[in-house]
């Protein structure tokens, strides 16, 4: 790809080894550059000037029938229409893990977004199509449509083949993929390994399976994303349907919105999401939400030291002892962090937002996971740990959970 080349809409930009990068605007690439995204990463991006009127790529086909469609012929075009659904999964479509459960869920991930409800209210006669097309593409042995139970009666009158209904409270956290998946399906979240695979069960939103079905049928990529607006603590939600790649800037435009000095741009919730330090960045297939947050809703979590007081593992949904994760992630001590349990976390937020000592629990322990999953940084061990001097000559709760310890303040039991 080179700067001044024209491109068409679904046109494959760019490959990163999992899937393409597919162009979701037809126009003349102004820029190429690295972009850094909400998670502080670094991303390839191209800018391209859009023309008026779309002209698409003919490399990607109409497939009319899904029923009639080998499985793998159904991945290699979901992957190809730029969909993220299952693109972690798809290394070769022809070679696929056993999927023991397939969850589509109408659920949100977050109480500030509504998009895959208004996508179910909207889109019910086409629901069973979507089902139809991700059991065959996943060749999953068991098929389940989570519906929020404020939306029972809808439910009633879907038609959706073989798979089962489950209605679930629209509470947070019940609607995110970990816990669908621990309650409804196999067990686990699917995810790929050196070696393979691990879990059993496949989440997927109902409102991007929705688009796969435009996308496939269409034969175009997948283009647009239904994002939840909303302000304020107290304010409302809109959904708009925007197109992928659309910078949050025109999105605030739509929504006649202008935040505030010193407040904040929240992409994909206040509880799992992430401050945006530019509205430049580009909506995405996995964007959800936007909420712009006033600076009187906002607050700073604190360097304070755990008070013990448990709210935070009574919080936790996966039971893990967050007290003391915590403070192993907080000062690196991964080897530890990971006999805790760092991986299982699922980065809901509850723990944090229950802490009355206002500690950044989710950043510590996400800092944890990430550090033990690209095995990148060695464990800092606990004598080196010691030696950090923020709070005196030696950390307090670091030597309290040292339990290797030999010393008075140890808690082993003496014999």
């Amino acid at each position: 790809m080179q700067i001044g080349k024209r491109v068409e809409t679904g046109q494959d930009l760019a490959r990163d080894g999992k899937g393409p990068f597919v162009s979701t605007v037809t126009g003349r690439v102004e820029d190429i550059s690295e972009f850094q995204g909400v998670d502080a990463r670094e991303y390839l991006a191209i800018t391209i000037i859009t023309e008026q009127r779309d002209s698409f790529d003919p490399s990607l086909e109409a497939i009319e029938d899904f029923s009639e469609t080998k499985p793998e012929t159904l991945r290699a075009a979901v992957n190809r229409a730029g969909s993220t659904a299952l693109s972690p999964i798809i290394r070769d479509p022809r070679v696929w893990p056993r999927v023991d459960a397939l969850i589509i869920s109408a659920m949100d991930l977050d109480p500030r977004s509504v998009a895959n409800q208004q996508s179910f209210r909207d889109n019910t006669s086409e629901v069973g199509t979507a089902v139809e097309l991700l059991a065959r593409t996943t060749e999953a042995l068991k098929c389940t449509l989570a519906v929020p139970d404020n939306l029972a009666g809808i439910a009633t009158g879907v038609s959706i083949g073989a798979a089962a209904v489950v209605m679930v409270p629209p509470v947070y956290p019940y609607g995110l993929p970990e816990i669908l998946a621990k309650k409804y399906g196999a067990g686990l979240l699917l995810h790929p390994r050196d070696t393979g695979f691990s879990g059993n069960t496949i989440v997927v939103g109902l409102d991007h399976a929705l688009s796969m079905v435009h996308s496939l049928q269409g034969g175009k990529p997948m283009l647009e994303k239904t994002v939840t607006f909303s302000t304020g603590e107290n304010g409302g939600f809109r959904n708009f349907r925007v197109r992928i790649g659309t910078p949050v800037s025109e999105l605030l435009k739509m929504a006649s919105t202008e935040p505030a000095a010193g407040g904040k741009l929240i992409l994909n919730g206040t509880m799992r999401g992430y401050a945006c330090f530019s509205d430049k960045q580009p909506v995405t297939a996995t964007t959800e939400s936007l909420h712009v947050q006033s600076p009187s809703e906002g607050f700073s979590f604190q360097d304070t030291q755990c008070t013990n007081c448990g709210k935070c593992n009574q919080a936790c949904p996966v039971d893990l002892e967050v007290n003391l994760l915590g403070r192993f992630s907080e000062y690196g001590i991964y080897d530890k962090s990971r006999a805790l349990g760092a991986e299982n976390c699922i980065q809901c937020g509850l723990c944090a937002y229950v802490c009355p000592a206002r500690r950044p629990l989710v950043q510590y322990i996400t800092r944890a996971k990430q550090a033990i999953q690209s095995g990148l940084e060695e464990p800092v061990g606990m004598a080196e740990a010691m030696e950090c001097d923020a709070c005196g000559p030696s950390c307090p709760a670091i030597r309290l959970f040292d339990m290797g310890s030999d010393t008075e303040d140890s808690p082993k039991e003496k014999e």
